[in-house]
C-alpha cells in the first residue's frame, strides 16, 4: 500500500516559542482524526549541529500514513500548511518553515538516504533540496524563504536504523513563557535511579540539576530519552508535573548516535561546519583563555596544528583538557565552525584520551647514608641531609616521575552540555562493551 512521508522543519524561535515536534504532534492527531493510518513510528531527525544557520535544536520531524494513491498527498500536504500557518513562529525573522510530502511503495526512496547524510554532516542548499524534491515527484511548500524544506527533506531520507532512539515529550499548551517549568525536581532524580542507562540525560548528579525540563518559551514540559520505550514511560509516570499536561508525543530519533561525526585523516582535511573525529598528539601546555575557555594545540601525523577548545559551559571537562600534557595521544570529536578573526578552533563534544607521557620534576637526591631527603646546601654547594648531618657538594638533583592526573580513556562533557547527537557513555553499557582503560 502506498505511503505518503510528509517532513517538517524550521517553525519555531527562541523568543517566539514553539517546537516542531509540537506541530508534528498536532498534525498526527489530525490526520488520524481524518482516517490515515500510521504506516510507521513519527520520528525527530536532528541534523548537522555545526551548521550556521541551525535552529535551536535543529530538529526536523517525519511523519508517515498509508493512502490510497497520489490524490490523497494534496489532501495531507494542506492539513499540513495549516498547522504550520496556524502554530509556526512566523513571526520570528530567523523561522523559515518548510514542509516536505513525498509518496513510496514503503520506505522512502533510497536517493533521499544520500541528502540526509550531506544533511547531517555538512551543509546542503535549498536548491539541491528542490531538486531532489522534483526528481523524486514530491511535493513542497513553504513559508517566507523556506529554508525549512531542506530540514523537511533530509528527515523523510534519514534510513529507518539511524533513529533507533526514543524521545518522550510531554507539551504544555503553547503559550510562550520562558522559564522554569513546573516538574518536581525530586522525581526526576527517582525516575532516573529507577530506569537508567535505560533513559539518560534525565538528571546532572554532578551539579544537582534536573535537566528533562527546558526552560525557553516553547511547549516542551518535559523530554526523555534512551532506548528502551517502556522505560521512558515508566519515568514518565514516576515524574511529577504540577502543570497542565495538554498532549504527550513518542517520536523515534537519532539521538545519541555519533552519526553526524566526520573521521578526518589531518588538519588538513577538515571542512568548515562539519563535527569532525581527529587524532593527534598534544603539542603545547593548555591554557585558559578569556572567558575561562580550555584551550590546546592538537598536532596531528603530518605535523598540521590547530586549537581545540573545551568552553566554558562543559563546566569540569576542562579539567580534563587542562590535565593533557604535550606528547599525550589523543582523538577528539568536535565542530569545526571558523569564527573569524579567531583561530581555526575545534570546539570539543568528547575527547578520548589514547596515551599518556611521562612527566618528571626535578628533586633533591635521597641520603646515601640513611635514605632521606636531602637538602640544598646553597647554590654550588650540593645538598645536605637534615637527619643525619650527610653532605656532599658533588650530588646534582635527582628526576622523579610525577603521577598523572589523567586516565587512558573517553571522556565527555557533563550532562548539561551534551548536544542532542553526541553518544552518551551509557551506550557502552547497551553495546557491552568497555568505556575505559587505566593508567599503567
Amino acid at each position: 500500500m502506498p505511503v505518503a512521508h510528509i517532513g517538517i522543519d524550521d517553525t519555531d524561535s527562541n523568543e517566539l516559542g514553539m517546537c516542531t515536534t509540537y506541530i508534528g504532534a498536532v498534525l498526527d492527531e489530525r490526520l488520524r482524526a481524518l482516517g490515515f493510518a500510521s504506516a510507521g513510528e513519527p520520528r525527530l531527525v536532528r541534523l548537522n549541529p555545526a551548521n550556521p544557520t541551525k535552529t535551536r535544536g535543529n530538529g526536523a520531524v517525519h511523519l508517515r500514513y498509508h493512502v490510497r494513491g497520489r490524490e490523497e498527498l494534496p489532501m495531507i500536504l494542506k492539513e499540513a500548511e495549516d498547522v504550520v500557518a496556524r502554530l509556526a513562529a512566523l513571526g520570528d525573522p530567523k523561522a523559515d518553515p518548510g514542509i516536505v510530502a513525498i509518496q513510496s511503495d514503503g520506505r522512502p526512496p533510497e536517493a533521499l538516504s544520500g541528502f540526509y547524510w550531506s544533511a547531517l554532516r555538512g551543509i546542503v542548499s535549498i536548491g539541491q533540496a528542490l531538486d531532489l524534491i522534483v526528481r523524486l515527484g514530491g511535493v513542497a511548500s513553504w513559508f517566507k524563504e523556506g529554508r525549512g524544506v531542506i530540514g523537511a527533506l533530509a528527515a523523510i531520507g534519514a534510513p529507518e536504523e539511524e533513529t533507533r532512539m526514543y524521545e518522550l515529550l510531554a507539551y504544555r499548551p503553547p503559550i510562550p513563557l520562558k522559564g522554569p517549568r513546573a516538574v518536581d525536581e525530586e522525581s526526576v532524580r527517582l525516575a532516573d535511579l529507577e530506569t537508567w542507562p535505560l533513559t539518560y540525560d534525565n538528571y546532572d548528579w554532578y551539579y544537582m540539576e534536573a535537566l528533562v525540563a527546558p526552560h525557553g518559551p516553547d511547549p516542551v514540559l518535559l523530554g526523555i530519552r534512551g532506548p528502551d520505550r517502556s522505560s521512558l514511560f515508566r519515568a514518565y509516570d514516576l515524574i511529577r508535573v504540577e502543570d497542565r499536561v495538554e498532549r504527550v508525543a513518542l517520536y523515534r530519533t537519532n539521538h545519541g548516535s555519533g552519526s553526524h561525526v566526520v573521521d578526518v585523516g589531518g588538519v588538513r582535511d577538515l571542512r568548515p561546519y562539519t563535527t569532525v573525529r581527529l587524532e593527534g598528539r598534544v603539542s603545547a601546555r593548555p591554557w585558559v583563555g578569556p572567558g575561562s575557555h580550555a584551550f590546546f594545540e592538537l598536532e596531528d601525523a603530518y605535523g598540521d596544528r590547530i586549537r581545540v577548545a573545551a568552553y566554558e559551559p562543559t563546566k569540569h571537562f576542562r579539567r580534563i583538557v587542562l590535565s593533557l600534557e604535550p606528547g599525550d595521544r589523543v582523538r577528539v570529536v568536535g565542530s569545526y565552525r571558523p569564527r573569524p578573526p579567531e583561530p581555526p578552533t575545534i570546539n570539543l563534544e568528547s575527547m578520548e584520551v589514547l596515551d599518556l607521557v611521562s612527566v618528571y620534576r626535578r628533586a633533591a637526591p635521597t641520603c646515601p647514608r640513611c635514605g632521606h631527603r636531602m637538602e640544598s646546601a646553597g647554590l654550588g654547594k650540593g645538598y645536605r641531609c637534615p637527619a643525619c648531618g650527610y653532605a656532599d657538594a658533588g650530588l646534582e638533583p635527582t628526576r622523579v616521575r610525577v603521577p598523572r592526573r589523567l586516565v587512558r580513556g573517553q571522556f565527555t562533557p557533563p550532562p548539561r552540555a551534551h548536544r542532542h547527537l553526541t553518544r552518551p557513555p551509557e551506550a557502552y553499557l547497551w553495546e557491552r562493551r568497555p568505556a575505559c582503560g587505566v593508567e599503567d
